[in-house]
Protein backbone atom coordinates (compact mmCIF):
# COMPACT_ATOMS: atom_id res chain seq x y z
CA UNK A 1 0.00 0.00 0.00
CA UNK A 2 2.71 2.46 1.01
CA UNK A 3 4.72 1.41 -2.06
CA UNK A 4 1.81 2.40 -4.29
CA UNK A 5 1.59 5.76 -2.52
CA UNK A 6 5.29 6.36 -3.07
CA UNK A 7 5.01 5.37 -6.74
CA UNK A 8 2.14 7.85 -7.16
CA UNK A 9 4.15 10.57 -5.41
CA UNK A 10 7.04 9.81 -7.75
CA UNK A 11 4.79 10.18 -10.81
CA UNK A 12 3.31 13.40 -9.42
CA UNK A 13 6.83 14.71 -8.81
CA UNK A 14 7.73 14.07 -12.44
CA UNK A 15 4.66 15.94 -13.62
CA UNK A 16 5.27 18.88 -11.31
CA UNK A 17 8.90 19.23 -12.30
CA UNK A 18 10.43 18.06 -9.03
CA UNK A 19 14.21 17.71 -9.42
CA UNK A 20 15.29 14.41 -10.97
CA UNK A 21 17.21 13.37 -7.86
CA UNK A 22 14.02 13.53 -5.79
CA UNK A 23 12.19 11.49 -8.40
CA UNK A 24 15.00 8.95 -8.39
CA UNK A 25 14.90 8.80 -4.60
CA UNK A 26 11.15 8.23 -4.64
CA UNK A 27 11.47 5.51 -7.29
CA UNK A 28 14.17 3.76 -5.28
CA UNK A 29 12.07 4.08 -2.14
CA UNK A 30 9.06 2.60 -3.92
CA UNK A 31 11.16 -0.37 -5.07
CA UNK A 32 12.56 -0.96 -1.59
CA UNK A 33 9.08 -0.65 -0.06
CA UNK A 34 7.71 -3.14 -2.57
CA UNK A 35 10.49 -5.61 -1.74
CA UNK A 36 9.70 -5.22 1.97
CA UNK A 37 5.96 -5.60 1.39
CA UNK A 38 6.42 -8.72 -0.77
CA UNK A 39 8.78 -10.46 1.67
CA UNK A 40 7.31 -13.84 2.59
CA UNK A 41 8.91 -14.33 5.97
CA UNK A 42 10.01 -12.28 8.97
CA UNK A 43 13.64 -13.04 8.08
CA UNK A 44 13.16 -11.73 4.54
CA UNK A 45 11.43 -8.60 5.86
CA UNK A 46 14.26 -8.01 8.33
CA UNK A 47 16.78 -8.37 5.50
CA UNK A 48 14.79 -5.93 3.36
CA UNK A 49 15.04 -3.30 6.11
CA UNK A 50 18.61 -2.41 5.12
CA UNK A 51 17.69 -1.15 1.65
CA UNK A 52 14.37 0.28 2.81
CA UNK A 53 16.11 2.16 5.62
CA UNK A 54 18.73 3.51 3.23
CA UNK A 55 16.04 4.87 0.92
CA UNK A 56 13.78 6.25 3.68
CA UNK A 57 16.72 8.09 5.20
CA UNK A 58 17.81 9.41 1.81
CA UNK A 59 14.29 10.76 1.33
CA UNK A 60 14.34 12.25 4.85
CA UNK A 61 17.67 13.99 4.15
CA UNK A 62 16.27 15.47 0.93
CA UNK A 63 13.12 16.60 2.70
CA UNK A 64 15.17 18.33 5.40
CA UNK A 65 17.38 19.91 2.75
CA UNK A 66 14.21 21.28 1.11
CA UNK A 67 12.98 22.58 4.48
CA UNK A 68 10.19 20.03 4.86
CA UNK A 69 10.62 18.76 8.42
CA UNK A 70 7.17 17.19 8.58
CA UNK A 71 7.87 14.98 5.56
CA UNK A 72 11.34 14.08 6.88
CA UNK A 73 9.87 13.11 10.24
CA UNK A 74 7.28 10.89 8.51
CA UNK A 75 9.98 8.95 6.65
CA UNK A 76 11.90 8.46 9.91
CA UNK A 77 8.78 7.37 11.79
CA UNK A 78 7.94 4.93 9.00
CA UNK A 79 11.37 3.35 9.28
CA UNK A 80 11.15 3.06 13.07
CA UNK A 81 7.70 1.46 12.89
CA UNK A 82 8.77 -0.99 10.18
CA UNK A 83 11.95 -1.93 12.07
CA UNK A 84 9.98 -2.45 15.29
CA UNK A 85 7.43 -4.59 13.45
CA UNK A 86 10.21 -6.63 11.82
CA UNK A 87 11.74 -7.23 15.26
CA UNK A 88 8.40 -8.30 16.73
CA UNK A 89 7.88 -10.74 13.85
CA UNK A 90 11.36 -12.22 14.35
CA UNK A 91 10.70 -12.64 18.08
CA UNK A 92 7.38 -14.38 17.38
CA UNK A 93 9.25 -17.02 15.40
CA UNK A 94 10.58 -18.28 18.73
CA UNK A 95 14.13 -18.93 17.48
CA UNK A 96 17.28 -18.37 19.49
CA UNK A 97 18.88 -15.32 17.84
CA UNK A 98 22.30 -16.31 19.17
CA UNK A 99 22.17 -19.66 17.37
CA UNK A 100 20.08 -18.59 14.37
CA UNK A 101 21.04 -14.97 13.76
CA UNK A 102 19.70 -14.70 10.21
CA UNK A 103 17.39 -11.70 10.11
CA UNK A 104 18.27 -10.50 13.62
CA UNK A 105 21.81 -9.64 12.55
CA UNK A 106 20.76 -7.75 9.42
CA UNK A 107 18.07 -5.86 11.31
CA UNK A 108 20.48 -4.88 14.09
CA UNK A 109 22.99 -3.57 11.56
CA UNK A 110 20.31 -1.56 9.77
CA UNK A 111 18.92 -0.12 13.01
CA UNK A 112 22.39 0.77 14.29
CA UNK A 113 23.26 2.53 11.02
CA UNK A 114 19.98 4.44 10.97
CA UNK A 115 20.38 5.50 14.63
CA UNK A 116 23.86 6.84 13.86
CA UNK A 117 22.60 8.63 10.77
CA UNK A 118 19.68 10.12 12.70
CA UNK A 119 22.13 11.64 15.19
CA UNK A 120 23.69 13.46 12.24
CA UNK A 121 20.31 14.54 10.85
CA UNK A 122 19.01 15.93 14.15
CA UNK A 123 21.57 18.73 14.14
CA UNK A 124 19.93 20.08 10.96
CA UNK A 125 16.66 20.57 12.82
CA UNK A 126 15.95 23.71 14.84
CA UNK A 127 16.66 23.05 18.51
CA UNK A 128 13.07 23.72 19.61
CA UNK A 129 11.75 21.24 17.01
CA UNK A 130 14.06 18.29 17.73
CA UNK A 131 11.94 16.42 20.28
CA UNK A 132 10.09 14.06 17.85
CA UNK A 133 13.36 13.33 16.04
CA UNK A 134 15.10 12.63 19.35
CA UNK A 135 12.27 10.28 20.39
CA UNK A 136 12.82 8.22 17.24
CA UNK A 137 16.56 8.25 17.90
CA UNK A 138 15.96 6.96 21.44
CA UNK A 139 13.61 4.26 20.14
CA UNK A 140 16.18 3.11 17.56
CA UNK A 141 18.93 3.02 20.20
CA UNK A 142 16.71 0.89 22.46
CA UNK A 143 15.78 -1.45 19.61
CA UNK A 144 19.44 -1.82 18.66
CA UNK A 145 20.31 -2.72 22.26
CA UNK A 146 17.50 -5.32 22.41
CA UNK A 147 18.80 -6.91 19.24
CA UNK A 148 22.39 -6.95 20.54
CA UNK A 149 21.25 -8.63 23.75
CA UNK A 150 19.32 -11.22 21.75
CA UNK A 151 22.29 -11.89 19.48
CA UNK A 152 24.85 -11.93 22.31
CA UNK A 153 22.99 -12.81 25.53
CA UNK A 154 26.11 -13.87 27.42
CA UNK A 155 27.83 -10.56 26.81
CA UNK A 156 25.46 -8.17 28.59
CA UNK A 157 26.92 -5.56 30.96
CA UNK A 158 25.28 -7.35 33.90
CA UNK A 159 27.30 -10.50 33.26
CA UNK A 160 30.66 -8.72 33.33
CA UNK A 161 32.48 -9.06 36.54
Amino acid sequence: MRGLLIANLCAAGLLLGVPAQSSKTLRNLAKAQERYDKANSPVDRAKAMKKLGDEEYRAAREALKDGNQKEALQYLQDYYQQASRAHEELDKMGVDAEKHSNGFRQLQISVRERARELKELVVRVAYDQRKPFEEIEKGLDELSQKLILELFPGHSKHNEG
